[in-house]
């Protein structure tokens, strides 16, 4: 399964790499007849007849155009290639002996081909990944992820249509998730609009997909976009999961999320979501929210925020007792200078749920941070937090820098934080990074960093990166 995955992915890789070259080359040099060679006479009589001003035939007149629009139509095709190729080490948390580290090699790869005509309403799209455990005790093979690979179709019906085929992510209040199907969008509808989602549900492991042909997610939802810069849109979508070899419903959601600016100048914006599991006969997930900007460089934020969780209705979760979560919090932002910014924030934390001890379970959080260019090309940014109430005290601070030197990037980092599992153990967790990014050139760059954890499990623990990303 696994190398059938890997090699689908590299498939579309390849595919993906051979529509690009040809696109590239056909937009470098033009098309050429493919009728057979005239005769000498009969080409000296067509270079006369060019260089008299004469009329082509009607057969010569054709193919001339038919080149002409097949080489604006190349012209115009735009290639966007990106790899990324990494080498990842990290400790095996599984692993009896602790100082046991896992070493990856992973490839990933982006695809962008947009113009495909001449209106540049078609566009193709394609995001994997291939991976590999190195140096293991077992003979692992290539896994792979393919995250999107599908066609875009904007406009394709007056305007009124827009057309997503393929492997895609669709995003409603209701649902979200990956398939392999189709998202339609029928728009300008007047002030409203109409979308429709359905394929197979594309659910990722760690390191691959799994998942069966029993797996799907259908949905569809109603927007409206009116005065005020006012979005409201309603949702519904239902997840099938395979169970013993039958497609079962495994979620049902209806969604709401709206978005309004009431004052024209844009100080005020409400905003809000909404998700009712119709299984559980619950609201999963609430959010009311309100975003001020009384003067310029200030943001006032204020929201509200609840949640309960609820899980597929063939999980072994399904059937557990869990409590609801709650959170309001207020938050300001201040753009001092361009070169100095604070901001803070508040938030009371309820984990007292529904199991009778209202009070008992509530947490108060503190936030400020700090971001400053004291001098060119340095960048210092600086958050604290604090805890009171709910698992007793806590606090923790979060330092990171940044200092570009010509194509060079410097960073590094400081992370101290209180470490508690209430009636547990307790201690602290810290944690000290530091890295290099080098621009070799417009399309070549490269990344390192490399980290220390120092915690409960561990005394030491290393984990770090070399990436090497070609952009083209």
């Amino acid at each position: 399964m696994k190398s059938r995955i890997f090699i689908g992915l590299w498939s579309v890789v390849f595919f993906t790499c051979t529509l690009s070259a040809a696109v590239t080359i056909m937009a470098q040099e033009p098309l050429k007849e493919t009728q057979p060679a005239p005769s000498a006479t009969n080409a000296t009589s067509a270079e006369d007849a060019l260089n008299d001003g004469s009329q082509l035939s009607p057969k010569q007149e054709v193919i001339k155009q038919e080149q002409d629009k097949s080489s604006r139509i190349f012209q115009q095709t735009k290639v966007n290639f990106t790899s990324s190729t990494q080498y990842l080490w990290y400790p095996d948390l599984l692993a009896v002996d602790r100082e046991k580290s896992i070493q990856d090699f992973a490839q990933y790869l982006r695809v962008n081909v947009t113009n495909l005509d001449k209106e540049g309403k078609i566009n193709f799209y394609a995001y994997g990944r291939a991976i590999k455990e190195l140096w293991t005790d077992h003979d692992e093979e290539f896994q792979g992820r393919l995250y999107y690979f599908y066609l875009d179709y904007r406009d394709a019906f007056n305007e009124h249509l827009d057309l997503r085929a393929g492997r895609t992510f669709v995003n409603e209040a209701a649902v979200s998730g990956t398939i392999d199907g189709i998202h339609m969008d029928l728009k300008n509808l007047g002030p409203m609009g109409i979308t429709f989602f359905g394929g197979r549900n594309v659910i990722f492991a760690d390191k691959t997909e799994t998942g069966t042909r029993g797996d799907g997610l259908i949905g569809m939802s109603i927007y409206l976009d009116t005065i005020k810069n006012t979005h409201v849109e309603v949702s519904y979508g239902r997840k099938y999961g395979e169970v013993d070899g039958n497609s079962l419903v495994a979620r049902e959601n209806v969604g709401l999320d709206f978005s309004t600016t009431p004052i024209s100048s844009g100080m005020v914006n409400f905003y809000g979501r909404l998700k009712y599991d119709t299984i559980s006969e619950s609201y999963n997930e609430m959010l009311f929210g309100v975003k001020v900007t009384p003067i310029q460089d200030l943001t006032l934020r204020g929201e509200y925020y609840e949640s309960y969780p609820t899980f597929d209705a063939s999980s072994i979760y399904s059937v557990f007792a869990v409590d609801q979560y709650k959170e309001q919090s207020i938050s300001a932002e201040y753009q001092m200078t361009s070169n100095y910014r604070v901001s803070v924030k508040y938030a009371r934390e309820d984990f007292s749920g529904n199991i009778g001890n209202s009070g008992s379970a509530i947490a108060n959080v503190y936030d400020i941070g700090f971001l400053a260019h004291p001098i060119k090309n340095l960048t210092i940014n600086v958050t604290y937090e604090a805890r009171s109430g709910y698992t007793d005290g806590l606090s923790g601070i979060r330092l990171y820098g940044e200092y570009k030197i010509s194509k060079m990037a410097l960073m590094a980092g400081i992370d101290y934080d209180d470490f508690r599992r209430y009636g547990s153990r307790d201690g602290n967790a810290e944690k000290y990074w530091a890295g290099i990014n080098y621009e070799f050139s417009k399309i070549i760059t490269a990344s390192v960093k490399v980290e220390d954890d120092i915690n409960f499990n561990y005394n030491n623990s290393y984990k770090g990166f070399v990436v090497i990303n070609i952009n083209y």
